[in-house]
């Protein structure tokens, strides 16, 4: 005996695989919060390798869950989580620290001519990557609606 016409039982079933996928992408999106939350990782640029689950699952994860939020100061707040994610680069190496600029009086330490051109390569990248996920994390909020 059916419970459901066939049309109410597929989109039950439909519904069901969206919502396991949402839940999903919020346990990964939970889990990259926990590590940038523990490792403090500030304005520093640190290797992908160092990320607890593969960049591009939590750009996936970010978009899912940022096209199902529907309440605007949390999806606000996932965009920008997701925006760090740019600070994570490939091949990157060793993280660079970002500090600040030292006080007047302070003779500022040297850095090598190889250095500052991996810094200045480096975020290059994390500003144009940053513009790319704002437009995506954007783009998916936008078809959630359609």
């Amino acid at each position: 005996m059916r419970l459901y016409r066939h049309d109410q039982t597929t989109q039950s079933f439909h519904q069901d695989m969206v919502d396991d996928r949402v839940a999903e992408a919020n346990q990964f999106i939970d889990q990259f919060l926990l590590f940038i939350r523990d490792n403090e990782i500030g304005n520093d640029l640190i290797d992908e390798i160092e990320l607890p689950i593969a960049k591009s699952m939590l750009i996936s994860a970010f978009r899912i869950s940022i096209a199902a939020e529907r309440r605007p100061d949390i999806r606000a707040l996932l965009i920008k989580a997701g925006l760090t994610l740019a600070q994570y680069r490939s091949g990157l190496g060793n993280r660079i620290t970002m500090k600040s600029v030292t006080p007047h009086g302070r003779l500022r330490q040297p850095q090598s001519h190889v250095f500052e051109q991996r810094l200045r390569r480096a975020l290059v990248a994390v500003a144009a990557e940053r513009i790319q996920l704002g437009d995506r994390f954007q783009r998916a909020f936008v078809e959630s609606f359609h």
